[in-house]
């Protein structure tokens, strides 16, 4: 019975990332706002600075997801823990842009989310977003 539980919570938590890359993809920066915590956290692939709570991380993805080439998200690789009421979702992703048609720009990324279990379900805590090194 445990074990079918932490399979549950950790497909939950599969689907809480799915509903992150459809709110990113569609660049519906209020989905994408409600997905996180009041008081998360949120290193930015783009961003020089750890921005905090849901205005900063609103404005982060207003700027992200408001260029005129809106760039889009594809899960590559996760790998979900679950700890109770916490859960660790780590993987990479890349994220393309088209420039021009027929050009595809993509950046090679990779991620952490930290989702906390709460009445309105698996929410993220802290979001770790960086470029991936050349290999």
């Amino acid at each position: 019975v445990l074990i079918t539980a932490i399979k549950q919570r950790e497909q939950d938590v599969r689907a809480a990332t799915a509903a992150w890359v459809a709110a990113f993809n569609t660049a519906d920066v209020a989905a994408l706002v409600a997905l996180y915590l009041p008081d998360a956290v949120l290193w930015g692939t783009t961003s020089p600075e750890l921005i905090v709570g849901a205005q900063g991380i609103g404005h982060y993805f207003d700027r992200a997801c408001g260029a005129t080439l809106k760039p889009t998200v594809d899960i590559k690789s996760e790998h979900v823990r679950v700890f109770g009421d916490v859960a660790v979702n780590s993987g990479s992703y890349r994220i393309s842009r088209q420039p021009a048609p027929g050009q595809i720009d993509v950046l090679p990324a990779r991620f952490s989310f930290v989702y906390r279990l709460g009445p309105a379900g698996w929410l993220i805590t802290d979001h770790h977003s960086s470029v991936s090194p050349s290999s």
